[in-house]
Parts: structure tokens; sequence; C-alpha cells
């Protein structure tokens, strides 16, 4: 089941624990953010955070004042994109921490002075006075003391924005999305400090790995001081061992310490650490493949020992991007491929650029491909609306399923435009439009929590078109504070030599789920105009258009005072139907 957050344990587990919809919505929404499956609008790397913002930008002043990384003009972007995230995240820091996200805001806008009158001349001893002022750590700190209002209760949309926020910092501290919902369900049983369940004191856990290519890694004492290793032989373990299955031929198994919160992060990193030491093995030995299975085993601090192998998800049927090869799409697609091959993850988000590029984008077409992204998160956001409402197959469903018809088992949705018909007020609905939306009102009542927020969020979104254009413009500049960061990441891992950043992992995933969501919405362009016998084009006017289309829909959005016309159905592709919706 794709969206582990709404199954029925845990579900169970709220109604025993007696939570009600606020604490619902927080528990199930940091668990949404942490998914490796959520989209780019729902996961913890597509989310607006000031702490994130301030983070990043730290980075880049350190970077710029000790190696010219990012250069003068790409800095002052970075400031720029840190400062509008900071100024969306504001309400949130109402709870705590306001002084504190003031201070960061008035340190980057002094360095954007000071960038703005000196350009390529700036002092790096300038950037490196606003890196040290520049305190993430407070902001986190504030952000752990939201745990008791929101708990206590919060109204939204602030409170989706501070649970944002702590999604965030949860998922920087480490914590595995699976490991956290496990360790939640144990905690509502005997509830204590949730704040020790988001963010545990990293404990020391042993994991071990098993390399295969080399029987003895020489010299691995030197490299790694705490890391043990013993030969594997086959034919030598017993037909019950867990490793049976990941040696074949030569293999060893490596044993080292790693301090992480829980089990999985504690997997994941040890992997990560273990591919960074084999680069020195490759290195050394170019005509040898060294490669880690899969299965890994971590003893913790308690000595208890957890087996798991690695996540890979599967399907029944895979299908292609598209039913024909675009040519202008397949280096993209190649680089897209390699990136989630990559484990080190500003290589990854390197590579991740690197197929944006492969389809023609520069830096200075980055606001292009926000704006379509924004454009296509908005589609998203709405299909993925409708799953977490109709999550449970029941009778409650039936008058929204007469209106908005799905196919398959997966009930994919037919058209999005019927269901959003389905939450834009309406005066005088008819008696069908009218019993599908009572039914999405049961529907969200029986779910509580995360869903019945999301769902007032999206009613109130588009009852109000200047809402809603608010709404755009925001992911539209999430966006290109992620593709701005990006590039950076890039250059610091390729041109820099730097393979560890803070929040490294979110932008990896960052940048893979954005190169996803240009895909999909460059094939699907694709798709129509070879149905329609058009000539193809090109990527970089794909953005054009689509940046154009979105500057049009939010100026529309902003006079219109409704929005009865909107239609998302074919909102990024290449037909201009996106205010066409009630026309006949």
């Amino acid at each position: 089941m794709r969206y582990q957050y709404l199954d029925a344990r845990l579900r169970h587990a709220f109604d025993d624990a007696g939570l009600d919809r606020g604490q619902r919505a927080l528990l199930q929404g940091v668990l949404r953010a942490l998914d490796p499956d959520a989209h780019l609008g729902e996961h913890v790397a597509g989310l607006n955070s000031a702490f994130l913002a301030v983070t990043r930008a730290r980075t880049a002043l350190e970077s710029h004042a000790t190696e010219d990384q990012p250069r003068w003009n790409l800095l002052r972007r970075i400031i720029a994109t840190s400062i509008t995230c900071v100024d969306a995240a504001k309400p949130a820091y109402a709870h705590g921490g306001a002084k504190e996200l003031a201070r960061a805001r008035k340190i980057l806008l002094h360095v954007d002075a000071a960038i703005a009158a000196d350009g390529q001349r700036l002092d790096p001893a300038v950037t490196a006075a606003a890196a040290a002022k520049l305190d993430p750590e407070t902001l986190s700190g504030q952000i752990k003391t939201w745990i008791t209002p929101l708990w206590n209760g919060v109204q939204l949309p602030l409170r989706a924005r501070m649970i944002a926020e702590v999604a965030v910092l949860v998922a920087v501290h480490g914590r595995d999305g699976r490991q956290l919902r496990a360790d939640l369900m144990r905690w509502l049983k005997k509830p204590g400090d949730l704040a020790e369940v988001l963010w545990p004191e990293p404990r020391k856990h042993i994991v071990a790995l098993v390399v295969g290519g080399a029987r003895v890694l020489r010299h691995l004492d030197g490299l790694l001081p705490e890391a043990r290793q013993e030969p594997l032989h086959r034919n030598r373990l017993p037909k019950d061992d867990f490793l049976k299955e990941a040696v074949s031929g030569s293999s060893v198994l490596v044993r080292l310490p790693v301090h992480a919160p829980d089990v999985h992060t504690a997997a994941l990193r040890g992997r990560r650490i273990l591919n960074e030491v084999l680069d020195q093995y490759a290195a050394g030995e170019r005509l040898t493949e060294l490669h880690i299975a899969p299965v890994w085993q971590v003893s913790g601090p308690g000595g208890r020992v957890t087996r798991g192998t690695e996540h890979r998800r599967t399907v029944g049927n895979a299908y292609p991007l598209t039913a024909y090869w675009p040519a202008e799409l397949r280096s993209a697609m190649r680089v897209a491929n390699l990136a989630r091959q990559v484990d080190a993850p500003m290589a990854s988000a390197g590579l991740a650029w690197s197929a944006l590029e492969a389809t023609g984008l520069d830096p200075g077409k980055i606001a292009w491909l926000a704006k379509a992204c924004a454009l296509q998160v908005l589609r998203q956001h709405l299909i993925s609306l409708h799953v977490v409402v109709t999550n449970h197959d029941d009778e409650l469903r039936t008058p929204l399923d007469a209106h908005v018809p799905t196919t398959g088992v997966k009930h994919h949705l037919k058209s999005v435009d019927a269901w959003l018909e389905v939450l834009v007020p309406h005066t005088r609905p008819d008696d069908g439009l009218q019993a599908a939306r009572k039914a999405v009102a049961a529907l969200a009542e029986n779910e509580g929590g995360l869903v019945r927020d999301l769902v007032e969020l999206w009613q109130d979104r588009l009852a109000d078109s200047k809402v809603l254009a608010g709404w755009l413009r925001e992911q539209e500049n999430t966006a290109a504070a992620a593709l701005e960061w990006l590039y950076v990441t890039r250059n610091l891992a390729f041109h820099a030599g730097r393979f560890v950043s803070p929040a490294d992992t979110l932008t990896a995933h960052a940048g893979q789920a954005v190169i996803d969501l240009t895909l999909e919405f460059l094939g699907n362009w694709r798709t129509v105009e070879r149905r329609l016998g058009r000539q193809e084009t090109s990527a970089v006017e794909i953005y054009r258009r689509l940046a154009q289309r979105q500057d049009q829909l939010v100026a529309r959005l902003k006079r219109a005072g409704s929005v009865r016309r909107l239609s998302v159905e074919d909102i990024s592709g290449p037909d201009e139907k996106w205010w066409s919706r009630g026309r006949r």
C-alpha cells in the first residue's frame, strides 16, 4: 500500500490512543513528508522551509568564502530565493523563533546588498562573517518547541505550515520514515515526550554489509580504523544464513560503527560510508568491480539485531515514458536513471542537474522550469487528494464515484476536472454534484486528521482565486529555490570536489523528483503532439510556453474572483485549455 500513513493499523492506533484531528494531522503530516514515494509537492524535499533556506544560505556563504563557489552572481540568486522562502514560511514562526528568523533575514539582506554593490569584487570576508552569524540551530531549537502548541491545537492553514517545518527538521535529523512509523506505533501505546520520538539522540550502531568482488580489503583499518572485516565463503555458510544469497564469488563482510537516530538510518549511513571507502579500492584496482550487496544487518545499542534489504520498489507492469523514442529526451532519461542508481547524495543531485541540462536547461532558464513545475504540482496535488480521500473503499465513496469516474484497480481518475468540479464551491449544484460533495465531506470526516485538513485546505484555495494564485507563486518560488540549489550542488560536487553538505540527502531527492516531474510533462507533451501529427516542440520552448501560461493563469486568478473556469486536465500539455472548464 503506497500511503502507509493512512493504513488501518495506524488508524486503529490513533483511535485507541484517543487522538483528536490536529494530533492525527501532525503525525500523519510528518510521516507523509518522509514517505519516499511522495511526489514533489508532498515530500519533505519539496516543502517550503525557512530552516532549510537558512541552512542552504549558510552553506553557500561558507563555500564562497573558502572556495569561491558558488560564484558571486549565483550566490546572489541563492540569497534571493532563500529570502523568498523565509518570507513565505514566516507565519509558522509565530509560535516561536520569530526574532531569530527576522535576524537571519536581516543578515541575508545585508549580504544581498553587499553583492549588489561589489559584484565580482565581493570580499570573501563579508560572506565568511555572514555565514558565521547565520545559525540554523537556533531555528531548529525553536521548531522543536512547536510540538506542544501543535499537540494542543493550531488552526489551519497555520497548522500545515508548522507541520512542514517540523517534518523538514525530522528529515534533516536523519529519521527514516518507516522506522519512525514503527516507533510512533509503540509510542501511542505508552505516550511520553513526542520530541524524543521525532528527534532521538543518535546512538552507536554496528552495521554489517557484504562487499562483493574481493576476499580481503587491505589497509581497511587505516581508512576506517574502527571497521572489522572477515572473508566470506559461500560453501562455509549455514544453509539458513541470511548472507547466503548475498555471497557470490569473492566476498567480504565489513562491520563498522555508525552513529544514527534509528536502525534504518544507520544502515543507510553505513552504506554511504563504505561506498566512499570503496572509491579508494576502485581507484587502486581498476580492473575489479566492487559492489555492496543489498542485504544489511544492524546491531543496536542494546544488542538487538535487525536485518533488512535495501528498499527497492517493484511493479507488475512497467511502462515507458512514451511509446516511441523522443530523440531529444534520450540523454536526459539516461542521466536521470544513473542519478537514481548513485548512493552518494551530492553526486546524485549533480547528475539530476545534468539530466535537466541535457534537455537544454541552463541557469538562466531556471525561472521558466520553476513555473512549469508549479503547474504540474497543482495537477499532482489534486490527483493525490482524490487518492487519499478514497483510500478506504466502502459505500461512502459510491456517490463520488458516480460523478467522478475512475478506471482500473487503482481507481485512476478519468478526468481531473471532474474531481475539481466537486471541490469548487457552487451556488446551485445539481443532485449528482451535491451527492458527490456530501460524499467527500463524509469521507474526510471518516478519515479525519491529515485527510480532513487537506480537503479543507483545497476547498479554501479553490474558493478564492487570489489564494490559489498565491499558492501557485509559492510553489514556483519553492521549485526555483530547489533548482538553484541543485545547480550549486552540482558545482560544489563536480568543480569544488565536495561530496558532503548539510541536508544533501534532501537535495538528492529533490533533484530526482524535479527531473521525474519534468520528464512527466515533457513526455505527455510529446505524446499529444505525436498523436495529433504535430512537429515536436523543443524542451526549452515547452519550458518557455508553460512559464508564460503560469504567469497568465496567476494574473487571471488574481482578477477573476473565481476558479470556475480553471481546467487542470491538460494544464501542462500543448493545448491552451487551462481556462476552458464549463465551456460547451
